[in-house]
């Protein structure tokens, strides 16, 4: 959420937006140009089962329709990096969910108490998780009724669909054609690229990337605006390019816990993930507490935000293959030379 003092996690001026090219790497890689890509406002489309229209909020997190306990629908910003699902206090009130104790609530600067809220059922389309217990933040601090976090998406699948403002969440390994329906216009040159991952606290992580020379573990983060990597990365990075660390520029961090951190803002060197290089992205670095509950603070690690994710015709994480599979979006038509 945007700040008259800074920006926040999940809320960074648009300015940060990266483009993605072809990076200069040893090994051949998929070139995606997001200059012609720009995202769009597709015409809408009929939700059916679990596949959902979805929206966008003012950090662009797409943001989907949810029931609890059969009461809505309310307006939950899917967060892959969210171990667990939240619900707004507002939204806890009008359901009535029961007390459930308290909890840490790890923010982008510690951990600090939170209320919990019991739900009978979540449902997402015809997805439905039951019997959760889930920290409750005020709207204002989440920016959306709810967080969907990776509680809910455990051992399914689950596809960002940003061309067409589709969320699908099923089974794992569903179908041949990952993310992939009849009625996705896709030219045939555009292929999806998929890339192995592992678990890392039940988060979903893609171990063979790096950001220009420095080897890195890549997290993909639909719940933050910007792309964040740790100290590790930015001094792995400056000792390689001694000149990277005089274009470093100071920036404050907001959480949706009302932590602040401060951080620093560049043009990244190249990013690779598997087989595809992303060139032009602006990422912060910065000490989150995420990276000392993985325990990463000392090894390089990336935080993949949404203003690179949603800049694909869709991005679908399988996390019961241990999967991502990113299509890209084709180019657009240019206007011809004068």
């Amino acid at each position: 959420m945007a700040s008259a003092q800074g920006w926040s996690r999940r809320g960074l001026a648009a300015a940060l937006a990266p483009a993605l090219l072809s990076g200069c790497v040893s090994r051949r890689l998929v070139s995606v140009n997001l200059l012609d890509t720009e995202p769009r406002t597709p015409p809408p489309t009929a939700s059916l089962g679990a596949r959902l229209e979805t929206a966008f909020d003012e950090a662009k997190r797409m943001v989907v329709p949810v029931f609890v306990n059969g009461r809505g629908p309310f307006a939950f910003a899917v967060d892959t990096g969210a171990n667990r699902s939240v619900v707004a206090s507002e939204v806890a009130a009008a359901c009535d969910l029961p007390s459930a104790g308290q909890a840490d609530v790890h923010g982008i600067a510690g951990a600090q108490p939170a209320n919990l809220a019991a739900v009978r059922r979540l449902a997402v389309g015809g997805v439905v998780s039951s019997n959760l217990m889930l920290p409750v933040l005020p709207r204002a601090a989440l920016g959306a009724d709810g967080l969907l976090g990776v509680d809910v998406m455990r051992g399914r699948r689950m596809m960002l669909g940003f061309a067409l403002n589709r969320f699908e969440i099923g089974t794992s390994g569903l179908g041949a054609e990952i993310g992939r329906d009849s009625n996705s216009r896709i030219v045939s040159h555009v292929e999806p690229i998929q890339v192995g991952a592992t678990y890392r606290y039940g988060q979903l992580v893609i171990l063979d990337a790096a950001v220009g020379e420095v080897a890195v573990s890549a997290f993909l983060d639909s719940g933050s605006q910007v792309t964040v990597g740790n100290l590790a990365l930015r001094d792995a990075v400056v000792r390689r390019r001694p000149d990277f660390g005089m274009h470093l520029a100071p920036v404050p961090l907001l959480s949706a816990t009302g932590q602040t951190a401060m951080g620093e803002f560049a043009l990244l060197p190249p990013l690779r993930l598997g087989g595809m290089a992303i060139n032009q992205v602006i990422g912060v670095f910065a000490p989150l507490h995420i990276f000392d509950l993985w325990k990463l603070a000392d090894r390089p690690a990336i935080l993949i935000g949404i203003d690179v994710l949603r800049h694909f015709h869709d991005v679908t994480l399988d996390f019961g293959r241990r999967q991502v599979v990113f299509t890209p979006a084709p180019p657009r038509e240019r206007p011809p030379r004068a």
